[in-house]
Formats: C-alpha cells, structure tokens, sequence
C-alpha cells in the first residue's frame, strides 16, 4: 500500500462521518415523514430538493474516490476546505426535510420556507466544490482535452448559477425548471464515474 493511499485512508474517517451524516438525515427524517401521525401534505419541490442533496452525497464518495492520489488533500487548508464543504453539505441535507413536528405536515409550506435557506447552502457547497475542483484540475489542465474542459465549465456555471437563483426566486415553475437543470448537471457530472 502506498503512502498516498494510506494518507487517503486515513483522510477519509472523518469525510466519512460527514457524508454519512448528510445521508443518514435525510434517510430518518423521510422516515419520520413517512410514519407521520398527522396528515401529512406531500410536495414534489421538497422530495426533488431532498432526493437532490442525497444525490450529491453519494457523488462526493465518487469525487473523494477520484482525489485519492493527490497529495494536496493532505495539507491541512485543503483538508479543511473539504470538511466544511461536507459540513455545509450536511447542513443542506438536514434541511431538505422537516424535522420531528406535532400536527400535520405541509411540504409546500416547508419548502417555501425554507427554500432560501436550503438554496443558498447548495450554492455555497458547489462555490466550494468547484473552486475545489479548479485546484485539482490544474494540474490535469496540460493533459485533458478542451472540449472535456468547456462542458465541465458548463456544468459547474449551471451547479453555481442555478441554486442561487432558485433561492432568490419564488416562481414554483422556476423551480422545477432549475430542479431540473441541476438534476441534469450532476447525473451528466457523475456518468463516467466509477470506484474501481
């Protein structure tokens, strides 16, 4: 075993818990949902955001799997720099859904609520993750080809531009739309992706 790999290994606890966080949130709080006593009022926009921050979880034990190597991950300001993106990450997820409450249950209400909270979390983790991003592409920059470069661009510009929109605007359509564009970007981000 490498030291690199060992490094990783070792790296890798703590991104752990924090993914695993995020996901283990969302994970109880639908089941509280789901096992609700009260009537419940289910809403599209509150599971698409949610289903959209446990997507993004997942994707990061791909990106972290990718990052293995570099050895950057290990000094301390870029190791903390991922953690607080995990931890803002955490944040987003524990927001998607509502937390244990007496009565019925809203999700339409939950949502229009929260959305500027929730929105603004998921962009200040893809601000993160694609500054992130740029450092490790960096040194790729001279041995990937440009096309390659150009639609990682595009897809990180809609990953940044659209959360932030969708926490300024109210318009329920616009939300689907940009719910939409964002599922596009990630599940076309994370295709190629493979742990092997």
């Amino acid at each position: 075993m490498t030291p690199e790999i060992r490094a990783f290994e070792f790296s890798l606890g703590l991104f752990s818990v924090l993914i695993g966080l995020a996901i283990a949130d969302v994970a109880a709080s639908f089941h509280r949902l789901i096992g609700h006593r009260q009537p419940v009022r289910w809403h599209p926009l509150t599971l698409l955001a949610a289903l959209f921050s446990l997507i993004i979880a997942v994707g990061m034990w791909f990106d972290l799997w990718g990052i293995r190597k570099a050895t950057s991950v290990r000094h301390f300001f870029a190791y903390l720099g991922l953690v607080a993106m995990f931890f803002v990450l955490f944040l987003a997820a524990a927001s998607s859904l509502p937390d244990e409450a007496e009565g019925p249950l809203d999700l339409r209400d939950h949502y229009e609520r929260n959305r500027r909270y929730f929105w603004s979390l998921i962009t200040i983790f893809e601000l993160v993750y694609v500054a992130l991003g740029v450092h490790f592409l960096m040194s790729e920059v001279e041995r990937v080809p440009r096309v390659f470069i150009v639609i990682v661009v595009a897809q990180w510009a809609v990953l940044v531009v659209t959360p932030a929109m969708l926490a300024l605007v109210r318009s329920r359509g616009f939300h689907y739309v940009g719910l939409a564009l964002l599922y596009l970007a990630i599940l076309a981000h994370y295709a190629p992706y493979s742990i092997n």
